[in-house]
């Protein structure tokens, strides 16, 4: 029995979309079929986790995109791909001779909207209609979400700092993105997905107010790390050098206002103000809402927009959101999900049973911002454009470590062909870093590939993978999302794999997040027959 045969993958946000040939689906249920092998395809019908029900993958921290598309054989809207055919025309052969039953059409059409502004604004502080009921909480210690009540959304979380004449550094564990202001002036942001937990801050003066600005992405789905909490994750400190001593301040006063992005809630209680030019001033929630030039002060530009489009005729739809920065969108109401720049997806299916002839209302909570307040509607989805900062690769030449006078803790080869194969150290080693080096391949001038990679610790069981992170890999295929992170994502079916016509040796160092004591290395080629692309010769190296 297969109980779950992928037709695809998760998308995660900052990775290009994932698709899996039809050729190896088909072969793979043609095999099962013709042993009378049973199985479920995972996914049939592809589909949306709109609202805040888009989870994340672990270990790391990786959240899904709002479209469920998984490059399903019957696609995100309900159509019939060019894998379904192939599917549908293997599966004749064991259908006794009978007819296959006549495919459904589409229930409605795919329409285009031409550009629209969302001209109407709200800050996301804007708390003063008193049905809001923001929950608040002043002068205490950090508390989570889940102590706050709060389901999904943001919390800002305000306290009041020493003087610190020099420059410090705020570590703090954030669930999931935290932007961090002082007195209202942006200073930067810390990022889960990149495993970051820290921010330089500026020179400060006693009494100016931190302010830190937490929103939640999904909660991990599966694995050890399920009990995901949101929010700031235990304590705050800030560190600094001050009078040629190390200094650190643990802040415990801390005011916390929980920002449920609910339409009901929060949207409708919300006074717009549909002139984007003049400045949105006043006190909300007991703040000064501040506004300068450059729009990077804490309420400028994060909050609600409102805009409208007009239709003829309904039918489904993908509004494209590319010009936004992060956070949520609802359609007359209905909450069709997350949007965040980086990509992949760049757009959200409408389903046009939530359309109406005539005014249809948009609504986005952007907690960073968008570069121009505009969508459309467009026939296709865009699933697959990424816009990040820099590559999603790991190949900056300052993360290599020098292994040149390095001492192995283990050499030798593989054995070919599929399954786990354990490498026992001559002794406990300790190191931060795992490097494995491979330097041939079992069939000449092939790609390199890991499927899975463990490490086992002095009492011969395997170390948690939670905390690790790919540090260094000198080639990647990110084309088909086979990154280092593959290595230690659960998943038998995933797999780091070099680029085409990358010649060996090739080198994947994995931080591992603190210093362990390792006794042998566990590693898993590539799943399908034969083992593709699988390490002869290595060396690996704990450092």
């Amino acid at each position: 029995m297969c109980s779950e045969f992928w037709s695809g993958w998760f998308d995660k946000w900052g990775a290009r979309h994932e698709t899996r040939p039809a050729k190896d689906m088909v072969e793979g249920m043609d095999e099962m079929l013709s042993k009378g092998i049973s199985f479920s395809l995972y996914m049939t019908h592809g589909g949306t986790s709109f609202g805040h029900w888009a989870g994340a993958n672990s270990p790391g921290f990786a959240p899904d995109v709002t479209s469920y598309d998984y490059d399903a054989p019957i696609n995100e809207w309900g159509l019939a791909t060019p894998k379904f055919w192939e599917l549908r025309k293997m599966m004749e052969k064991y259908n006794d001779g009978k007819k296959m039953p006549a495919v459904p059409k589409a229930p409605m059409g795919i329409i285009t909207v031409p550009k629209f502004e969302l001209n109407e604004f709200s800050s996301m502080l804007n708390g003063e209609d008193p049905d809001l009921k923001i929950p608040v909480r002043k002068g205490s210690g950090i508390m989570t979400f889940e102590e706050m009540d709060l389901g999904w959304g943001s919390m800002l979380y305000m306290t009041q700092l020493p003087e610190i004449p020099a420059q410090s550094v705020l570590t703090a564990d954030f669930h999931d993105f935290a932007q961090i202001f002082i007195n209202g002036k942006y200073i930067g942001k810390v990022d889960r997905v990149k495993n970051e937990k820290s921010l330089t801050l500026p020179p400060v003066k006693k009494g100016d107010e931190l302010e830190i600005l937490v929103e939640a992405m999904g909660r991990i789905n599966f694995g050890r790390a399920i009990k995901d909490f949101k929010g700031i994750v235990g304590d705050v400190t800030i560190t600094a050098e001050v009078d040629h001593m190390e200094t650190t301040w643990k802040p415990l006063g801390w005011s916390q206002y929980a920002m449920s992005d609910d339409y009901r809630k929060a949207v409708n209680a919300f006074k717009f103000n549909n002139d984007l030019t003049k400045p949105d001033t006043g006190v909300r929630l007991g703040l000064p809402v501040m506004w300068n030039k450059d729009g990077l002060d804490l309420v400028s530009k994060r909050g609600y927009y409102r805009g409208y489009f007009n239709l003829n005729k309904v039918g489904d739809t993908f509004l494209n959101f590319e010009t936004w920065g992060k956070g949520q969108v609802w359609v007359n109401g209905h909450a069709m999900g997350r949007i965040w720049s980086i990509g992949p997806q760049q757009t959200l299916y409408v389903p046009g049973c939530w359309l109406k002839k005539g005014k249809n209302e948009v609504i986005v909570l952007d907690v960073v911002g968008p570069k121009e307040a505009v969508v459309w509607g467009q026939a296709e989805p865009e699933l697959n454009k990424l816009q990040l900062e820099k590559s999603n690769k790991h190949n900056n030449i300052g993360d290599k470590p020098d292994l040149n006078s390095a001492t192995p803790v283990a050499t030798g080869a593989f054995a070919p062909g599929n399954g786990w194969q354990t490498v026992k150290f001559g002794a406990p080693c300790k190191g931060r870093f795992l490097a494995i080096e491979c330097l041939s391949t079992q069939k000449a001038n092939d790609r390199v590939a890991i499927a899975e990679l463990y490490l086992q610790g002095s009492d011969g069981k395997r170390i948690s993978r939670e905390p690790w992170t790919t540090k260094y890999a000198d080639s990647e295929e990110d084309n088909g999302n086979h990154t280092g992170d593959k290595v230690y994502d659960l998943q038998e079916s995933t797999y780091w794999m070099t680029e085409k016509g990358a010649a060996t040796p090739h080198l994947l160092v994995i931080d591992l997040g603190s210093e362990q004591t390792v006794t042998a290395i566990e590693y898993l080629p590539r799943a399908e027959q034969g083992a593709p692309a699988s390490i002869k010769d290595y060396k690996v190296y704990i450092y």
